[in-house]
């Protein structure tokens, strides 16, 4: 893989990653809660990245970035611009009891659902989480404009969506290693991400928003 392009995947991979905090709330209480902690969390997951695979199939049939040109420039500034309006609306948002209480309730009765349930709540946090698919799409811009054959742009797709998923099977990884401690690394975890979600969507919004309007301006200025 040339190292150009995997430092863009990792880019655009990890921005997708932070974008869906909920993501591994919802997975390590599926964890704690769920009879088959583990099938329950990879259902979830598997939902999500149903999404993504008919997403990268509607990118690549479509050719949309086969052309190259500013296209991909362009999808840089609006990326910017979603990550930045998403971190200035967080700097004036206001927390309290209620929504906290609201978004706590929302993900614990997804984490204790049927099988079928979590497949389909592993679509619906990855459509919520729309600005993640967004940041997908610019990572399978890169690829669709890299000069290399079918099978390294597999690879390469499946890199993107392994990085991009993080949030939803990293939760699973750390119980199976470690199930003994699993219960206390995750549910501080859970804590630490609802305790400090708006300053998260502040600092990686207008960090992640500067960095792409810069890549992208950087081409079409």
């Amino acid at each position: 893989m040339d190292s150009g392009l995997l430092a863009q995947l990792i880019l655009y991979g990890l921005a997708a990653a932070v974008a869906a905090p909920v993501a591994a709330v919802v997975s390590a209480l599926i964890l704690s809660k769920s009879t088959r902690p583990i099938t329950s969390a990879l259902v979830f997951t598997a939902g999500a990245l149903f999404l993504d695979l008919v997403l990268v199939f509607v990118v690549f049939a479509s050719g949309a970035f086969d052309d190259g040109g500013d296209a991909g420039a362009y999808l840089d500034v609006g990326l910017g611009l979603i990550f930045a309006v998403f971190g200035v609306l967080a700097i004036f948002q206001q927390e309290s009891p209620e929504k906290d209480a609201a978004r706590r309730a929302r993900a614990d009765s997804i984490a204790t659902a049927k099988l079928a349930t979590l497949f389909v709540a592993g679509i619906a946090v990855q459509v919520i989480n729309f600005d993640a698919i967004a940041v997908m799409g610019g990572g399978l811009k890169e690829i669709a404009q890299a000069d290399i054959d079918a099978g390294e742009e597999a690879i390469t797709t499946l890199f993107l969506l392994a990085l991009m998923l993080i949030p939803y099977y990293a939760p699973a990884v750390v119980y199976a290693l470690v199930p003994q401690r699993a219960g206390k690394l995750l549910g501080g975890m859970t804590e630490w991400i609802m305790g400090n979600s708006r300053r998260v969507e502040i600092v990686t919004g207008l960090a992640f928003g500067a960095l792409f309007l810069w890549k992208g301006l950087a081409v079409l200025v």
